[in-house]
């Protein structure tokens, strides 16, 4: 009896685990896989393709994080819940409110594509997001299906079946999108081709997690119908309200690019560019996009290992032990935050060359990249929050934020066309996160991060920036042309040259404890370093 909890905390732990790399590689593939994309399709099929993928987003949102989430919090829940709610009830109870959702919201979006198509003023983008509607008839079944499996904490299903989701969706758009070129057809169907694939990628990972069902002999469950309807109102009202709390983090970047695609191309039409000038430029613009997930990456999965951290000394009441951890992460966000943005900056032109075949809009991506200190910041903030049981704080911020990005864009577009998205980007980012700081602030009633540490942030990110401008300089006076190759040698190697000088400054000057890098990874190789640098 005695190793019962024991095994339950390294179950839970391996769970958290499995969520935590699913996620990292769903997040990857997710942003990696618009490179080669941008390359095959070009500035306009990227623009195409990148007006309607938030609805997508949307979709994949609900039935990856937010939904399941409740679902299985539900679920692991119900022993100890005053409610007592049976497992059949929560989920006939929970495919019932998200079939409804889903229905909804499909046929929203299908019977409107023309109408949201002439919100864009694209009419031709209406077809596009009729095959995207598709994607919310699939999310009931999957969100309810991973939400029973993380509830009876087998995480692998739900963790094999994302990953199947993304790989085959980035397979099937990048296989039809290069074969629709070489056939000559136009770019919006070789925009259809990559919207089917995440219809593709959807059918697969719902079918996995069917195949699960069946293997476990869990499918008896399902076929038991009967509901209390007193339990019913109480299921769907969580479901509800936590399942869109849960997932507003998650769709903070989605919600910023809804923006973007409503209103960006018209607004670029208004300064006097042509229809397809304009297509390209918000195309070139939208090249942002992948380097700012690419560059959230390490702060997403940070905060995804924090929030059960955190929760656990919330629920042993360690104050102590609850401040500094919630120190530590900010301070970790913030360093990888201003290193990723910084050292982009820096580089932006080999890396816009060697990622996007040319360097058009190198200021704007420059100027873009600066986001990922704040969204980094603002991901990291939001799981403190909630890991603390605050869970409007982060709806609220996010409104605010989205509506701060729309009226930027108004204002600053018409001046400075993309660069002027870009920095409505920045700014609203910047707000989202001085209201995130403030709130932990407030609650916590202890300064979150000192001097010294800040100090020590800001002088590894402009001692890197010297150190990689001067090798920018050194590598242009001893090549001779402007290919490629050449950018793609002059990045890799100027991204490693900034890396390990922000790391060493950073790590030499004390901006962690050896008993801090023991969260990170990689920490043996750190100790050691931390050990020689300071003995």
């Amino acid at each position: 009896m005695a190793e019962k909890p024991y095994k339950t905390s390294n179950e839970l732990f391996r769970g958290a685990l499995i969520l935590s790399a699913a996620a990292i590689i769903v997040k990857v593939l997710s942003a990696a896989y618009r490179i080669p994309y941008q390359n095959i399709a070009g500035d306009i099929g990227f623009y195409i393709y990148q007006q309607v993928y938030p609805f997508y987003g949307v979709a994949l949102t609900l039935s990856t994080l937010g939904f399941p989430v409740v679902i299985s919090k539900l679920i692991a829940e119900r022993e100890s819940s005053r409610n007592n709610f049976a497992v059949k009830d929560i989920l006939v109870s929970s495919f019932l409110v998200l079939s409804s959702i889903g229905i909804v919201m499909f046929a929203a979006l299908f019977l409107g594509a023309d109408w949201v198509a002439g919100l864009m003023e694209d009419p031709k983008l209406s077809s596009l997001l009729k095959i995207i509607a598709f994607s919310f008839l699939l999310m009931p079944v999957s969100s309810v299906l991973r939400g029973y499996f993380q509830g009876m904490n087998d995480m692998f299903p739900t963790a094999s079946s994302q990953v199947a989701e993304q790989f085959i969706r980035v397979l099937t758009i990048l296989v039809l999108s290069t074969l629709f070129v070489h056939q000559g057809y136009s770019h919006y169907v070789v925009g259809k081709g990559a919207v089917f694939g995440s219809i593709a990628g959807g059918i697969t990972g719902l079918a996995l997690l069917l195949v699960f069902v069946i293997l476990k002999e869990e499918w008896q469950i399902f076929l038991r119908m009967d509901l209390k309807p007193a339990n019913f109102i109480k299921i769907s009202k969580a479901l509800v309200f936590q399942g869109l709390a849960f997932c507003i983090t998650g769709l903070i970047l989605i919600l910023f690019q809804f923006v973007d695609s409503l209103h960006l191309y018209s607004l670029l039409r208004e300064t006097g560019m042509g229809e397809n000038e304009a297509k390209g430029w918000k195309g070139v613009y939208d090249r942002g996009q992948p380097l700012l997930q690419l560059g959230t990456v390490a702060a997403n999965s940070f905060a995804l290992a924090l929030v059960p951290v955190i929760s656990g000394f919330v629920q042993k009441r360690d104050e102590q032990e609850l401040f500094n951890k919630i120190k530590l992460a900010l301070r970790v966000s913030a360093s990888l935050g201003l290193a990723a943005a910084v050292g982009l900056a820096v580089m932006m032109s080999p890396v816009n060359h060697m990622l996007f075949t040319d360097d058009k809009g190198t200021v704007t991506l420059a100027i873009f990249s600066i986001s990922i200190l704040f969204s980094s910041l603002i991901m990291t903030a939001a799981a403190v929050i909630q890991s603390l049981g605050y869970t409007v704080v982060p709806v609220v911020i996010t409104i605010i934020g989205v509506c701060c990005k729309w009226a930027l864009n108004l204002v600053l577009v018409p001046h400075y066309q993309i660069a002027g998205a870009a920095s409505a980007t920045v700014l609203a980012f910047m707000i989202m996160s001085a209201l995130f700081y403030a709130v932990l602030r407030v609650h916590i009633k202890k300064p979150l991060m000192e001097k010294r540490y800040i100090f020590i942030i800001v002088k590894s990110a402009v001692f890197m920036s010297a150190v990689v401008l001067l090798y920018n300089a050194s590598f242009h006076l001893m090549s001779s042309g402007e290919g490629r190759l050449l950018a793609t040698i002059q990045s890799l190697i100027g991204v490693a040259i900034g890396a390990a000088v922000f790391v060493g400054t950073a790590i030499r000057a004390g901006l962690f404890e050896e008993e801090e890098l023991s969260l990170i990874p990689l920490v043996s190789k750190l100790k050691r370093f931390i050990k020689t640098s300071r003995g």
